[in-house]
């Protein structure tokens, strides 16, 4: 209590400085929103933006540092990915219950985790909602993360780019390579190749040190026509993925770098993406995007084949203007994803595991004087073609046997925004959003259940303006989930091993979250001072497992609490220093909340400074965890005990970056 006392006061002896740059804020554009320009002001969303300055002057070493501050995002490393917990849904399972685009496609965390953090041009976080675009999992929200080859700024000169190189613990080290070429006034193409290795503080294990690497190239053409862009690109990615794993109670509180047992992976990706972006008259935009995806992971001890996914992407949208104030939007989309069926030794079965989903959207937005009303609906058709698994709790008699599925549901919005004054704007706005299974969540279910899909209604009232210069975004929210969707630890009867659990999937019940979030901002002369406030109040309010009526979700806490400060020497030098505090929450596989509500409550401290030379050149030095606090990404329980995964403690990087 006295951690959120401490912040709260921040913010309010904070609130009295400011000046009119945090005008900036409201009229910065937003693309994930529609997937066309509109602006903060205008979007009925409490939604942050995080630039490529942004970065930069942070020195933000991956996605983690650079969404810290972000008012209801939980953001994470979770077993050597990262995980954005978007509005209370736990890090376990954060990514079922939000989207996270990249240029608009569709990606998993694990993707997410891979992008290089400097080839990152804006990162979009818009909570509650997003169904009517994005379809299936909006539950929580979307995280839109936009590329510098896409979205960034064109350069004048012929050839431009950026070189860098940056160093941290433990002999952990990056360096990139950027380039950018105008073969004509029209044709553009670009080059990027980045490589980076990352050496945990876990002990080494009997195949060495807990090392992860990774290697990214993207090469891409963007053509200009009279009305229209044209973007063809091409990603590979690879990635040796090493994590230190899970440790059992005692040994965590003996040692923390402790290696009980490790995760070694090896991911190869390819990605095949087309944008096409078309000014149709003065009141017409189309857009389309094409994103073909493959990627296979193998063992990187035993080099056996363990997965072999693809997916396909198409969207097609197109805004119409009419009335001179009004406009609507109307769009597809399709996505197929395929999971090929392999046996222990990597060896392809022919039992293949596919999800296809089809869907139709429309958005319909009114104005009238200082009011405006939209109005969104998207029908969507999800079908499934699988194999049951074969393990407990799945029926025998079902084991191996092929299934199919099929679920429709619908999204819908509706939204009231108010513009008040030329700077402050009211809303309110409620959302019907749904998620259905995840591939591997349908053919493993307890007892070979049909798992329902998970639906959920949203109201949310928020105010945004900047008075006497403070950029004010403050919401609050009501969800209600029907059916939700979740795992746990649950008991093997067929295993002969004391303590042995599975993790089958099921509909845990009805779940309801209130929530306030609030990110202000004051300007005074060189200083820049933000803090953000998220509280969620979270239940379950109904189960067919009486025990867990009223008890809390688990791995979600109560608050989160943020204070950073920055201060601008001039325009060469900057020094930022931000505080991220999380409370207690309950351990992910105690929806009962038996055990005590014990971890969480800690804070990390970061501090960076970036300095910008005259010629080009630029440095910039980052500290995380200053203070090398002590607490855990994870806590779980099976085998009869508490599960614990170590966060990262201290962790230092000095870079070198030259633009030319």
């Amino acid at each position: 209590m006295f951690k959120r006392i401490i912040v709260l006061s921040l913010i309010l002896a904070t609130a009295i400085y400011a000046n009119d740059e945090a005008e900036v804020r409201l009229n910065e554009s937003v693309i994930t929103a529609q997937n066309f320009k509109t602006t903060v002001r205008n979007t009925a969303s409490n939604v942050t933006i995080v630039t490529a300055k942004d970065i930069e002057e942070k020195g933000a070493q991956n996605l983690v540092d650079a969404l810290r501050m972000v008012p209801g995002v939980m953001v994470k490393n979770y077993y050597g990915n990262i995980t954005f917990d978007i509005g209370g849904y736990s890090s376990v399972h954060a990514e079922r219950n939000s989207i996270i685009t990249y240029d608009g496609v569709r990606i998993s965390s694990k993707e997410a985790t891979n992008i290089p953090i400097s080839s990152i041009e804006r990162v979009e976080v818009i909570p509650n909602g997003g169904g009517i675009l994005y379809g299936d999992g909006a539950n929580g929200g979307v995280i839109n993360i936009l590329s510098k080859n896409i979205y960034g700024k064109d350069s004048n000169k012929k050839v431009s780019g950026n070189v860098r190189t940056e160093y941290g613990s433990r002999g952990s080290y990056k360096y990139g390579l950027s380039t950018n070429a105008k073969a004509t006034d029209r044709l553009t193409f670009q080059v990027d190749y980045s490589k980076d290795k990352y050496r945990s503080e876990r002990n080494s294990d009997e195949n060495g040190k807990i090392v992860s690497r990774s290697q990214e190239v993207s090469v891409d053409a963007k053509y200009k026509f009279d009305n229209a862009d044209l973007v063809v690109k091409y990603t590979r990615n690879e990635k040796h993925r090493a994590d230190g794993g899970d440790l059992e109670e005692a040994d965590y509180y003996k040692d923390r770098k402790m290696v009980s047992w490790a995760a070694r992976d090896f991911t190869r990706s390819n990605d095949w993406y087309i944008n096409y972006r078309q000014n149709i008259g003065d009141n017409t935009e189309l857009l389309t995007y094409v994103d073909l995806y493959d990627s296979k992971e193998n063992d990187d001890v035993t080099k056996i084949l363990d997965r072999d996914y693809a997916r396909k992407t198409v969207k097609l949208q197109l805004k119409h203007k009419y009335f001179n104030n009004h406009y609507f939007i109307v769009g597809a989309d399709y996505m197929n994803e395929k999971l090929k069926g392999l046996d222990s030794n990597g060896g392809y079965t022919g039992r293949n595991t596919e999800k296809t989903d089809y869907g139709v959207f429309t958005i319909n937005e009114l104005k009238f004087g200082k009011f405006t009303f939209a109005q969104g609906l998207r029908f969507n058709k999800a079908k499934y073609d699988f194999y049951w698994r074969e393990k407990y709790p799945v029926p025998r008699n079902i084991r191996g046997e092929h299934g199919e599925q099929e679920y429709k549901n619908y999204a819908a919005n509706l939204e009231l925004r108010y513009d008040y004054s030329n700077t402050g704007m009211v809303y309110g706005k409620w959302s019907r959003d749904f998620r259905t299974p995840l591939a591997r969540e349908m053919y493993y279910t307890l007892d070979g259940s049909k798992l329902k899909a998970q639906t959920q209604n949203t109201f949310e009232i928020g105010v945004k303006d900047y008075i006497a210069g403070s950029y004010v975004s403050l919401s609050t929210f009501y969800k209600k989930t029907n059916g939700e969707i979740y795992y746990e630890g649950t008991p093997n009867k067929e295993s002969t091993r004391p303590g042995a659990v599975v993790f089958p999937y099921y509909n845990m019940g009805d779940t309801r979250r209130i929530g306030v979030e609030l990110l202000t901002q004051q300007y005074l002369n060189n200083f820049t001072f933000t803090e953000s406030v998220s509280y969620l109040n979270h239940k379950i309010v109904d189960s067919d497992f009486e025990s867990r009526k009223g008890k809390e979700i688990p791995m979600v806490p109560n608050w989160k609490l943020g204070f950073g400060i920055g201060y601008k020497f001039n325009d060469k030098l900057n020094l930022n220093v931000d505080t991220i505090y999380y409370g207690k929450f309950y351990d992910s596989d105690d929806p009962e909340n038996i055990r005590p509500k014990d971890k969480g409550n800690y804070a990390t401290v970061s501090v960076s400074a970036n300095y910008k030379f005259e010629n080009g050149f630029a440095l910039n030095a980052r500290v995380n965890n200053l203070f090398d606090r002590k607490y855990e990404d994870y806590v779980g329980y099976w085998d009869g005990t508490r599960q614990y995964s170590p966060a990262t403690g201290r962790y230092y990087s000095i870079g070198v970056s030259y633009t030319f």
